[in-house]
């Protein structure tokens, strides 16, 4: 062992991947921008036009994860983390000189998600290959960043657009940056075939092939698990994408609701999406520590439940607005559970080795669910007649999920 090795400590990785995701979530504060580029004085558009801006992004980050897997692989995480610095603060200064929506969509929308989904895969590999003993809880560690940003950027975004524009822009690539520079000097792989001191690798738990079979990405998608684990990916996401498209504009649809009084002020969903955002950061952590004391499926079984309830229920808290919030928060709480309990299922299925450009492939899922809250929300709600009905319908996507991951079982080769 190199005395570099001696001297990095595993723990650098779980700071740098909260870092990187801290920034990359930033991209969950795109509803607080739009009140300030949408005001016909800037971008001259509507804010219906500027979601695409948000659904190009998120269609920009699924895709660029594919070959971002087997690039980090390849060249190594912090390598790949600083190409996606790179494309986040191009894109982002870009956004200061742009005034119109076709630029905004170029800059902000598909570099800056380029950006995004070169550098989200790095701290959720790297991470798991250095705690062995705790993937679940570690997964969730480093994606709960992600989750979080949100509610650190919104704040940072009103107080900067109070400037102008540009500078808004300006000052948030400059946060950007030394956010995912300083994550990526952790982003180092351990040393092949290391493990930490005094582990041992335990039997697989049921449902699990961990430890056992390592699968490359042709392998796992000729594999009928990894079509059951994407499609249940996409229809567990969704409940919560559409949630966090409709919660605000649900408490307001209707002057007869005992919340719409207090949905009115502007400043109440503002705490809403903050508290709503820590929760969300918070589910990644609770469910991936549920699936390392469990299992990943079984964990999952449990998110799913609690989130079909919730979901069930939404619909009558239009009766009372701590009603609302709380099933609001823990709609998110379950949604989080997704982008720990996913990643780390990926793992236990396929092994830890090809990680990253197997999940890379698995999180494809999350990029089709969130393009479509992105950019048809809206159209959902006039198709199923109303949010009861949505909430109805999704809270039925949820059970599906359910289902279709207590069908899973181990793959063989």
């Amino acid at each position: 062992m190199t005395m570099e090795q001696k001297i990095f400590k595993r723990w650098y990785v779980v700071i740098g991947a909260i870092l990187i995701q801290l920034a990359l979530g930033s991209l969950y504060s795109w509803g607080t921008m739009t009140q300030f580029i949408s005001n016909g004085a800037y971008l001259l558009e509507t804010t219906e036009v500027t979601i695409y801006i948000f659904g190009i992004a998120l269609a920009a980050f699924a895709i660029t994860m594919i070959f971002a897997g087997r690039l980090q692989q390849k060249y190594g995480p912090m390598k790949i983390t600083i190409l996606g610095a790179i494309f986040i603060g191009t894109g982002t200064f870009l956004s200061a000189a742009m005034t119109s929506f076709i630029g905004l969509f170029i800059t902000y929308g598909i570099l800056f998600g380029m950006g995004i989904g070169f550098a989200y895969v790095c701290p959720i590999a790297t991470a798991a290959k250095w705690y062995p003993e705790k993937k679940g809880f570690i997964s969730g560690i480093a994606v709960a960043g992600f989750g979080a940003g949100s509610f650190l950027f919104n704040y940072l975004i009103r107080a900067f657009a109070l400037i102008n524009i540009p500078i808004m822009f300006i000052l948030l690539g400059i946060i950007y940056l030394a956010f995912l520079l300083i994550g990526a000097i952790t982003m180092r792989n351990p040393p092949e075939g290391w493990v930490p001191v005094g582990y041992v690798q335990p039997p697989p738990k049921k449902d699990t092939a961990s430890g056992i079979i390592e699968f490359e990405r042709g392998e796992m998608v000729r594999t009928k698990q990894f079509w059951l684990l994407w499609l249940a990916y996409i229809l567990g996401c969704m409940p919560g994408l559409l949630v966090i498209g409709t919660y605000s504009s649900f408490a307001k649809s209707n002057p007869t609701f005992n919340i719409f009084p207090i949905a009115s002020i502007p400043e109440v969903f503002v705490f809403v999406g903050s508290i709503a955002a820590l929760f969300n950061g918070l589910g990644r952590i609770l469910w991936g520590k549920i699936a390392d004391i469990f299992t990943y499926k079984r964990a999952m079984l449990m998110m799913f439940t609690l989130q079909a309830i919730a979901l069930f229920l939404y619909f009558t808290t239009n009766i009372d607005f701590i009603y609302y919030l709380v099933l609001t928060c823990v709609i998110l709480l379950c949604f989080g559970g997704n982008l720990s309990l996913f990643p780390t299922g990926t793992a236990d299925l396929f092994g830890n080795r090809h990680l990253g450009e197997n999940y890379g492939v698995v999180f494809t899922a999350y990029g089709i669910a969130g393009f479509v809250q992105a950019v048809a929300t809206n159209q959902l709600v006039l198709a199923f007649g109303g949010y009861l009905q949505l909430y109805l319908v999704v809270g039925f996507f949820t059970v599906g999920a359910a289902l279709l991951i207590y069908l899973l079982k181990p793959p063989k080769k």
